[in-house]
């Protein structure tokens, strides 16, 4: 006890130098600091973080949350806050990532309505600590405490023994190595309704009893089994009988059965993604006659096999599960998988793939689907009509299938969807609509449409899809438009945005044979003259072509293949952490390829254009990484030319990446060429669109 008062009056000697040393500075230090005052649900904060301060500054107006992350309060007593204006109305305090040591029992008694307090990531004493928890039923209204990552601590029974009767409803306690964990050492947490135990490395988990807790996350461990929440075998004895959210993802679980769950009667959410389940067995879920939720996204060790009846289940309104598998090793039966969910309502399916699954087999997997209101399937390389798929979807409002190989939509696609308000299409291979597809009557009704990044063809059949784009309601919102329209045809509209395609009325309503013999006549001295005079403006141009076809016939084509690289890379240095993070990891370390990189493979001591002519020379194909980096310098432009050259009169195959839009200033009149006579691939930080730049670039290089 003598020692416990020798190190409160030490710590309070401490505080109170430390606000005589700032007391004379403290106005003016406080406007040199960068501390923000925002706003955060209905609350005035005050952030601090990231200053590398030793006390906090001087509040001038009313504050109720105050962030003070990443500082240095070594000590902290009830002195550490005599600068906060209104300590009563505090109600949240971020004291995490500190170096804060100690911290007495007092410190925090003048916050009386705080609510949520962090201390994560300090080195805080463990006896210190101990007796800190001691004193927290002084604060009647704390519902939220933050312990991750303390160092100096090892997580027992004996660290919250001192807890008295307290609020505290939420308890993280993350970033600890232990792979036994024991939940009694919470016994004192008498109010305890959501426990976060993520990322503890735990491999044993023993529960005890404690009948309040509603969620626990025990996500991102190592659970090779899943937890047995019985505590005698019987469904009426059970350690959190309470229990509605669990979240168990990114575990080591392999296997799965009824009995794992008959101790949870009134779990509502649950998420189990990210574990090697192998397969799904019929009535999983039988025991779970209140669950609202399943998620079951990125499983680990391949493909999920789902049995008939795995997903029987009268509660369940909403399923979430992505695989990265075919449809045909996911699913035993297509007739019976969604058969027995009379009660669905959202349902999202990630990256399995469809594409070999017929019409019929899509039908039979989606027409019992009736009740749905939310539908996406994203990236499931499905190449049919949709109509397929939502003709018994007739509640449905949100339609997701982004992603995508659709091609072609018809008057049937939609025509069952009547309250259809949302929908994406989103990066697939539509080129036409019909008007039909997507009626006036449609359109009018939806509030939000998504048909970026398909390839559009620019031609009379989407005139109507064009007008309507430039005057469609007010209360219709199209995503990305309009630089995400893009026409990729005819040859004419190739790179145009939809916006700025105009067609006159003739040209969609073409006049009779006779009309059109009488206009091509009239003006056909005129025709003869323009051309004449283009031949001549251009015969440099013609002669140079000739040229060319000429060179080429001189030369044999030469069996085999005796390069030593796959592809030779130009790029410059400032897009290098492109090219090292993400490129050569997919060429190079996921489909094999060697590629030529002037970085590694340059030989030292000889000239820069000898090694790029000798190392373009040995590859065989070239990648030009274009940005505006690469625009400004004189060596890639060199390379660009070389490449230009080789492609014209070897044929080599060349590979353009366009890393970003090359800005007006920069753009020289052989990139603009480049650009407007070889197709290119142009890389985006949408997800979507990644996956559909790395399919295109590994279709262009495989060997």
């Amino acid at each position: 006890m003598e020692t416990h008062r020798g190190v409160t009056i030490y710590l309070l000697f401490l505080t109170l130098k430390q606000i005589t040393d700032v007391s004379a500075t403290d106005i003016d230090t406080y406007q040199k600091t960068k501390c923000k005052t925002q706003h955060f649900y209905h609350r005035v904060t005050l952030n601090c973080s990231h200053q590398n301060l030793t006390y906090i500054p001087k509040t001038e107006n009313f504050v109720q949350n105050l962030i003070f992350g990443y500082n240095f309060l070594t000590n902290v007593t009830s002195g550490t806050f005599t600068n906060i204006s209104n300590p009563a109305d505090l109600i949240e305090l971020q004291l995490d990532h500190n170096d804060i040591k100690n911290i007495s029992s007092e410190a925090l008694h003048t916050f009386t309505k705080l609510k949520y307090l962090y201390l994560s990531n300090n080195p805080i004493d463990y006896n210190n600590l101990k007796d800190f928890f001691g004193s927290l039923a002084t604060l009647k209204f704390l519902s939220h405490l933050r312990l991750s990552d303390i160092p100096t601590i090892t997580l027992d029974k004996d660290l919250f023994s001192l807890l008295e009767e307290n609020r505290i409803g939420t308890l993280e306690v993350k970033f600890y190595k232990l792979t036994k964990f024991s939940m009694d050492m919470f016994r004192n947490f008498n109010n305890l309704r959501s426990l976060y135990l993520r990322d503890n490395q735990i491999v044993e988990l023993i529960l005890s009893k404690h009948k309040n807790l509603q969620s626990l996350y025990i996500d991102h461990n190592n659970l090779r089994v899943f937890p047995n929440f019985s505590l005698s075998g019987n469904d009426s004895d059970c350690y959190l009988p309470d229990l509605e959210v669990l979240n168990v993802q990114s575990n080591s679980i392999d296997a799965l059965s009824p009995n794992n769950f008959k101790c949870l009667q009134k779990l509502q959410n649950l998420k189990l993604g990210g574990n090697p389940i192998k397969v799904l067995r019929n009535n999983v879920l039988s025991k779970l006659p209140n669950l609202d939720l399943l998620q079951l996204r990125y499983l680990r060790a391949g493909s999920l096999l789902i049995e008939p009846f795995a997903f029987n289940s009268t509660s369940l309104k909403k399923l979430k599960f992505g695989l990265g598998s075919r449809a045909r090793d996911v699913f035993v039966s297509f007739n019976d998988t969604f058969k027995f969910l009379p009660n669905l309502k959202h349902l999202v399916i990630y990256r399995i793939n469809m594409l070999e699954v017929t019409s019929e087999q899509l039908a039979g997997l989606f027409n019992p689907l009736t009740s749905l209101t939310f539908f996406s399937c994203f990236a499931c390389q499905i190449s049919q009509d949709p109509k397929f798929i939502l003709t018994n979807m007739k509640s449905v409002s949100n339609i997701g299938l982004q992603g995508n190989l659709i091609k072609t939509l018809s008057g049937e696609t939609f025509a069952k969807n009547k309250y259809l308000k949302f929908l994406n299409l989103r990066y697939n291979q539509i080129g036409h609509i019909k008007e039909s597809a997507l009626s006036r009557t449609l359109l009018g009704r939806l509030h939000q449409l998504d048909l970026s990044k398909n390839p559009f063809v620019c031609d009379c059949e989407l005139e109507w899809f064009i007008n309507w784009l430039e005057t469609k309601p007010k209360g219709t919102r199209v995503e990305k438009y309009p630089h995400g329209y893009i026409c990729f045809g005819p040859a004419g509209m190739s790179n145009k945005l939809l916006s700025e395609v105009t067609f006159t009325y003739r040209e969609c309503h073409p006049w009779s044979p006779w009309i059109w013999t009488a206009l091509i006549a009239s003006p056909c001295t005129i025709v003869i003259a323009i051309i004449g005079i283009l031949l001549y403006r251009n015969r440099w141009n013609i002669k140079h072509y000739i040229y060319l076809l000429r060179k080429r016939r001189r030369y044999k084509t030469i069996p085999g293949n005796d390069y030593e690289f796959d592809a030779f890379v130009a790029y410059k240095a400032e897009d290098s952490e492109w090219v090292h993070g993400r490129l050569l990891p997919v060429l190079e370390d996921e489909i094999g390829l060697k590629l030529c990189i002037h970085e590694r493979d340059f030989k030292l001591g000889v000239f820069i254009n000898d090694n790029i002519i000798s190392n373009i020379d040995a590859s065989e194909k070239m990648i030009l990484i274009l940005s505006n980096s690469f625009a400004r310098s004189g060596w890639c432009m060199f390379e660009l030319k070389v490449a230009h050259t080789k492609l014209i009169e070897e044929e080599k195959e060349l590979v353009i990446i366009l890393l970003e839009k090359i800005d007006a200033k920069n753009m020289k009149n052989s990139i603009k060429v480049l650009l407007n006579t070889t197709t290119y691939i142009e890389w985006t930080e949408d997800q979507v669109g990644q996956e559909l730049f790395w399919t295109k670039l590994k279709n262009v290089l495989k060997k």
